[in-house]
Parts: structure tokens; C-alpha cells; sequence
């Protein structure tokens, strides 16, 4: 037990019960605390007193290696009002808004203030989401950070790092990183080396591989594609049969097509759909695997959506062709999907397939028909970033509703989310009247905040 811990276990217990032990304490303590007759006293005194040895009293090491020092830093620094409002974000518990500013600091290229940088290294510890964007801003202090404090390597998960090394020998972290720059820089490069390692990779890490290969797909990937069609992983499988269903005229695709060819016909307006066994399952997921030109020898996406269904649920050919439309960002699909059924329940994914205008179009003709609890579901679906139009259309929306919970709700979320081009809207620039309700005056204060970080950065 250590002299200090001693002392502390003594005045928890009492010096009636325990006496402490002067004898372990450094002989300059010793010798005043020993001094003094009464127990009590004797303890208070050691303990005052060790508690400045431990801060001054001991001689500074005369051999110690010096610290190594950090690459130089070229980026300017923050402005004056960016560094005062790092400082309250750091005590504000928003690590949403933490988050964003964050990413607006490392798109214009600005350097924090290296004093803040351990306090945004803990809060990034504590907080996962904020690994990413604290390692982006870091910059040369960051590593030389993280070369000190094992607990903060994330922040070396931006660094350069050449050849595949940190594909080799990095952690998750900068593996993943790693690919997805080099997936950009050097691709041909990149799928060499996760393929050289596929076999002996884990499960996880197969999965991310796909995950980020799925934002740079070629045709030249189906082999090995098809070939993780057999994987010992289930995830994996269904992840390579996804991409290979988006690879444009893909083995997968035609046989796919092959199937389901006889087992579709149209007559009239009924489309007739044989099920071999019955097996809905199997239906979904073939129709979700079959490439959208196929169905164009039955009629228009419009057309069909519209049908009659005999043979099958029509709810499985629906969510079979929701697949399709959003793997293969098929507009004609999404709109007649839409136009089918405006307020289903999976609105937030397939609107993402729309572009900015008609994604506002389809939300705005959405949010008048459905019920605010309905509203509020979807602004929690919908996938971010939003595009501006998508944003003036929901704080138009918040605008003229009442007070209720699900408004309340869905207002967390868009005051979050709603891109800088809408932080001029007159809920942002306007302060509630006196009196509102507790949401109306967060979202002002949200959008306000926003407003005037994109001005101090701008």
C-alpha cells in the first residue's frame, strides 16, 4: 500500500481504530508529522504535507529523454469567435453540433488551437462519432498526441499513411480508412490488397471491405463478387448478392431474369405471378435481384405498380421492386412507387432516390396528407445530408403546426439536419414570442447557433 493511500485509509477509518503509519512516509514528512502528539493531528499534518511532496517535493530528473517534437502545422489558425465557441461547444454535451463544426473546420483547412486538443481528444474518446471528424482536425499535434496517450490512437486514423501498410498492420480504424482513400487514389492498388488477404480476414472486416466497395463499384468486380456469393458469412453473401445486383448486366442479374421470366405474365390489367411452393421469400428476393430493364416487356413502372396482382401478394412485388429502385437509383421506379402508395411505411428510403426538387416535391405532398406522428417518423428515416430544398419544405411545415409531441420530435431532428443554405429561414433569424413552447425556443436556439457558426467560419 502506498504512503498516501494509507493516509486516506486511515482518516476513513478513524485514528481511534487505526494509527497511521508515519514510517512509510518520505523522511521530510516523516520528520514534521512525527512531531505532533495527537494521532489526528499527526495524520492531518502528514497528509497536508505529502500532498505537496507529491506536487514539489521531489528533485526533476536530470537524464530524461526529451519529448519528441510535433511536425510543423501550416494551416491558419481559428478566428477569435470560433475559438470562444469551441470552448462552449466543449461544455455544451452536443456532440452532434461538436460533430458538425468539426467538419466545417477541416473542409476550410483551419487549425484548432493545439491547448483544446486534448479535451476534444477525451470528448472523442467518450463519443465514438466524434473519432473521425477530431482525427480530421487534429492535424501533426494529433499524432504526436496519440504517440503519448494509447487511449487517443484515433486521431492518427487521418494520417498519410504510404504503400498498404496500414492495410497490414493498422488497426480497424486505419484500415478502413486506408481503403477508402486509396479505393479513390489508386484502385486497382486497393482491390489487390484486400484481395490478397480476403481468406484470412474476419467476418467484420469482409463486410466493411464491401460496404466500401459498394461507393466505387466496376463492372470489373463481379468475379469477385460472384465469388463472395459463396462466403462462410451470411452478411457477406447478402452484401455481394446487393452489389452484384447493381453491376450492369451481371450473371446474377440475368439468371435472376431467367426465373422469373416464366413465372410473370400480364393480361389485361392483372399481372398474373406464378409462386413456385408458395415461397413469398423467395419471390422478394428474386424480383429484388432482377435488373429494372426486365420488367420493361410487361410495361412502365407506372403501369405495372398500378396492376392488379393475382397469384402473389402484391406487397411482396412492391417491396421486391423498392429493392430495385433503390439499388439501382431508379427514378422511374421510385416516383411510380410513390405515386402508388404516398404514405408507405419505408418513404424515408425510397425518397432518397429522387432528386433534390422532386424529393421536395414528394415530401411536401407527403407531409400535407399525413398525420404529424407519420411526419415525424419519416424525418427520422430520412438519409442525410438533406438537400436545401428538403429543408425549407420541413421548417415551412414546423412553421404552421402546433404544439404536440411528435412536432416536438420531429423538431429535434430537423434543427440538427437542415443544410446551412436554410439557416436563413425566418425561424432562424426570428426569436420566439415570449411564452412558446419549450421545442419552438430549442429549435430557434439550434438554428441560431448553426447560423452563427457558418458565419464565423465562413
Amino acid at each position: 500500500m502506498t504512503a498516501w493511500a494509507d493516509l486516506v485509509g486511515v482518516a476513513l477509518l478513524g485514528t481511534r481504530r487505526r494509527a497511521p503509519d508515519l514510517g512509510a512516509l518520505p523522511l521530510a514528512v516523516r520528520e514534521l508529522a512525527g512531531a505532533r502528539t495527537e494521532p489526528a493531528d499527526a495524520l492531518l499534518t502528514a497528509g497536508a504535507l505529502l500532498t505537496a511532496y507529491r506536487r514539489a517535493g521531489w528533485v526533476p530528473e536530470s537524464a530524461a529523454e526529451p519529448l519528441p517534437v510535433a511536425e510543423t502545422d501550416k494551416r491558419p489558425y481559428l478566428p477569435d469567435a470560433a475559438r470562444e465557441r469551441l470552448a462552449r461547444l466543449l461544455t455544451a454535451s452536443r456532440p452532434e453540433l461538436l460533430a458538425e463544426w468539426l467538419g466545417v473546420v477541416a473542409e476550410k483547412g483551419l487549425r484548432v488551437p493545439p491547448e483544446r486538443l486534448p479535451a476534444l481528444a477525451e470528448a472523442a474518446r467518450a463519443k465514438p462519432v466524434l473519432r473521425g471528424p477530431v482525427a480530421l482536425i487534429a492535424g501533426p499535434a494529433g499524432r504526436w498526441l496519440a504517440g503519448l496517450n494509447p487511449e487517443w490512437r484515433f486521431l492518427t486514423a487521418a494520417s498519410p499513411e504510404p504503400g498498404t501498410d496500414a492495410w497490414r498492420f493498422g488497426s480497424p480504424a486505419q484500415r478502413r480508412s486506408w481503403l477508402a482513400v486509396a479505393l479513390v487514389a489508386d484502385p486497382d492498388g486497393a482491390r489487390a490488397a484486400f484481395t490478397a488477404s480476403w481468406d484470412s480476414e474476419p467476418a467484420e472486416v469482409r463486410a466493411t471491405v464491401l460496404e466500401l466497395l459498394g461507393e466505387h463499384l466496376r463492372a470489373e468486380d463481379e468475379p469477385f463478387l460472384e465469388a463472395a456469393l459463396g462466403d462462410r458469412a451470411a452478411s457477406v453473401r447478402q452484401q455481394a448478392s446487393a452489389l452484384l445486383a447493381r453491376v450492369p448486366g451481371s450473371a446474377l442479374g440475368r439468371r435472376m431474369a431467367e426465373r422469373l421470366r416464366p413465372l410473370i405474365r400480364v393480361d389485361g390489367d392483372v399481372l398474373e405471378v406464378e409462386v413456385p411452393d408458395g415461397d413469398t421469400r423467395w419471390l422478394r428476393q428474386v424480383v429484388a435481384a432482377t435488373p429494372p430493364e426486365f420488367w420493361a416487356e410487361f410495361g412502365s413502372p407506372a403501369e405495372l405498380v398500378r396492376m392488379a396482382v393475382s397469384g402473389a401478394p402484391a406487397s411482396v412485388l412492391r417491396e421486391g421492386w423498392t429493392v430495385v429502385a433503390v439499388r439501382h437509383r431508379d427514378t422511374r421506379w421510385a416516383k411510380a412507387l410513390f405515386d402508388a402508395d404516398p404514405g408507405r411505411a419505408d418513404a424515408g428510403t425510397l425518397i432518397q432516390v429522387l432528386s433534390p426538387p422532386e424529393r421536395a416535391k414528394v415530401l411536401a405532398r407527403l407531409i400535407r396528407q399525413a398525420r404529424p406522428e407519420a411526419v415525424a417518423r419519416l424525418v427520422v428515416d430520412l438519409p442525410a445530408p438533406w438537400p436545401p430544398e428538403v429543408g425549407t419544405v420541413l421548417l415551412d411545415w414546423l412553421a404552421g403546426r402546433e404544439d404536440t409531441r411528435a412536432v416536438a420530435h420531429a423538431a429535434v431532428t430537423i434543427a440538427r439536419t437542415v443544410p446551412p443554405q436554410c439557416l436563413g429561414h425566418p425561424l432562424a433569424t426570428t426569436a420566439p414570442e415570449p411564452g412558446s413552447a419549450p421545442w419552438r425556443r430549442a429549435l430557434a436556439e439550434t438554428l441560431n447557433f448553426r447560423r452563427e457558426m457558418y458565419e464565423e467560419l465562413a
